[in-house]
């Protein structure tokens, strides 16, 4: 049996259609359909293939897709509370923004981005006060080689990343979409099969899809620490402005400047602390505050861990007081 589930724009009103294949002699059956409406989602579409009958344990296997809708608070689902069996669920936005939390972080999925995450696992997916809805694709899978698959992705990516509209992946999934609706699943082999090139078209995907240039993704980075240097300045930040989940955006950024983030951060503020030193008369709690520090005792150790000296040894002997111990990244 294929489920399709089809919800019109109006999500009080439910148009259920059950179709019942005979494929490759296998019987399906139909799991209880959960309560959509409940969980403030339009569902444009939403297929479960179900079978009976198991000849042999498969380690892929597809177990639902869709293209959705949410807009109510109410959309919001729990890693924790969705039972034991594991899962891998990937799901790319279209229009609007939701959100994951994980991990004690939270991180937006505007559109042409998509999380990957795993069930059970500590996080929660949900649409956010600030918008309006979050239109959406989604892959489930599961599995013990997906889930194997799933968890090598993440360690590589992080929880959510770019992908590009015409990528693979997202091609793929609209494939899934067609080859359910249009009753072309031949059965749980294929099933299993079309899960497992999901994944492995997942694993392929470029490291980066955006930004595609180093030189555009630290010139914003570059630009935005100019304007900041005198606030403290986070990686998530950072990350925002350069368009990619923390994750990403750190491995990225040390790929290219050779250093972490929060490590170019504190130097450049360390250097703009050496040119006020050198070019103004202005005490040093001043320059600390310009520099984003709210504490001058922190700012005068920050300042010796890089240069050998305090602000005002610096400031007395000139450069011949102290020198960078580690140079990190191009000045800003």
């Amino acid at each position: 049996m294929l489920l399709t589930v089809i919800l019109c724009s109006d999500f009080r009103k439910l148009q259920l259609k059950i179709d019942i294949p005979v494929v490759n002699s296998e019987k399906w059956g139909m799991e209880k359909m959960p309560d959509l409406i409940r969980y403030g989602k339009v569902c444009f579409e939403s297929y479960t293939p179900f079978y009976t009958e198991r000849t042999e344990r498969l380690h892929s296997m597809l177990l639902n897709c869709g293209h959705e809708l949410a807009r109510s608070p109410e959309y919001r689902f729990d890693g924790l509370n969705r039972g034991n069996h594991n899962l891998v669920i990937w799901q790319y936005t279209l229009n609007g923004m939701g959100r994951v939390s994980h991990g004690g972080r939270e991180y937006p999925v505007p559109p042409g981005s998509a999380f990957v995450l795993m069930v059970p696992e500590p996080h929660v997916y949900f649409l956010p006060p600030d918008s309006a809805s979050w239109e959406f694709l989604y892959v489930t899978v599961n599995g013990s080689e997906l889930v194997r698959l799933g968890t090598e992705y993440r360690r590589r990516n992080g929880i959510v990343r770019p992908f590009a509209a015409d990528s693979a992946t997202v091609r793929m999934a609209w494939e899934l979409l067609a080859v359910c609706r249009e009753k072309r699943l031949a059965g749980r082999y294929d099933a299993s099969a079309r899960a497992y090139s999901f994944l492995m078209s997942l694993m392929a995907e470029p490291a980066l899809s955006a930004p595609a240039r180093g030189e555009d993704f630290m010139a914003r980075v570059h630009a935005f620490c100019r304007k900041n240097l005198d606030r403290p300045i986070s990686v998530d930040e950072l990350a925002r402005v350069a368009g990619c989940s923390r994750w990403h955006f750190t491995r990225r950024f040390q790929e290219i400047e050779g250093v972490p983030p929060h490590e170019f951060i504190i130097a450049q503020k360390m250097r703009l602390a050496v040119r006020m030193l050198q070019t103004t008369a202005a005490p040093v709690k001043e320059i600390a505050m310009q520099c984003g520090f709210e504490d001058t005792s922190y700012f005068c150790k920050v300042f010796k861990h890089h240069y050998g000296t305090t602000p005002g040894g610096y400031r007395s002997g000139g450069e011949s007081a102290g020198s960078p111990r580690r140079e990190h990244g191009a000045g800003v």
